[in-house]
């Protein structure tokens, strides 16, 4: 009786350990799938990465809650309108406070780490009397940040999320 008992219970324990072992990879397989999908989506569709925090060298994170922002890249132009806190260089008389602008991007490099999940997209504008380095990290679209280095600002870098991007009519 007591032998039927332990045989019972080694059975059960397997089931269960295959159970959750089959869990696991089903979990790893969704990951892997929706890390595929965000691949296409950066590659192939537009996008709008608005940011939650952001981060200026040198002085406290701010919270962007009521302050509106976006950085959109649709093919070869980007759209942005990021706000800015830190230190300026220089400035031009009547220019309103942040980025704000649209431009072609130049030097597009998009690296995708499979090990990591990781999408790294980096890019460069030239504006007027500017120049902007872009560097877009994106590890699952909960979690993506934004550095923007220009010539006349301290770099600033951003925590938010990235999404596809659907043009308003």
């Amino acid at each position: 009786m007591v032998k039927n008992i332990k045989v019972v219970l080694v059975i059960a324990l397997v089931f269960v350990f295959a159970n959750g072992w089959c869990q696991n990879s089903d979990k790893s397989s969704n990951k892997m799938q929706a890390f595929e999908q965000l691949i296409v989506m950066i590659k192939d569709k537009p996008i709008e990465f608005v940011a939650q925090r952001a981060f200026p060298m040198g002085y406290k994170s701010m919270d962007l809650f009521s302050n509106p922002n976006y950085l959109r890249i649709s093919g070869d132009s980007a759209y942005v309108s990021m706000p800015y806190f830190g230190r300026a260089y220089s400035v031009t008389p009547g220019e309103r406070g942040g980025f704000h602008f649209e431009g072609i991007l130049q030097k597009k490099e998009l690296e995708v780490d499979d090990e990591k999940r990781r999408i790294t997209l980096a890019f460069s504008i030239n504006e007027d009397s500017d120049q902007y380095q872009f560097y877009l990290e994106i590890v699952g679209k909960e979690n993506a940040s934004l550095s923007i280095n220009s010539n006349d600002r301290s770099p600033i870098s951003y925590n938010g999320e990235v999404w596809e991007w659907i043009k308003e009519e």
